[in-house]
């Protein structure tokens, strides 16, 4: 597995931790949201921040696009 396919692996696990929301929850909201594709855009820079930084970066992401 690529260190891209991974990290974002952990982004998924960080996010359910933090939030406390199961395997599929994570997996619905970040299919609904398209946050795979934007960790993957992102991994060289997100992969260098902390877990608190990268969920919020998600859930900042999130925000974005639930307003459209």
């Amino acid at each position: 597995m690529s260190k891209a396919a991974n990290f974002l692996i952990y982004c998924m696990e960080r996010y359910r931790y933090f939030k406390g929301l199961s395997g599929a929850e994570v997996a619905r909201v970040f299919d609904q949201y398209g946050v795979y594709a934007y960790i993957m855009k992102y991994f060289e820079s997100l992969h260098t921040v902390g877990d608190h930084c990268i969920v919020q970066e998600i859930d900042d992401y999130i925000a974005k696009k639930a307003k459209f």
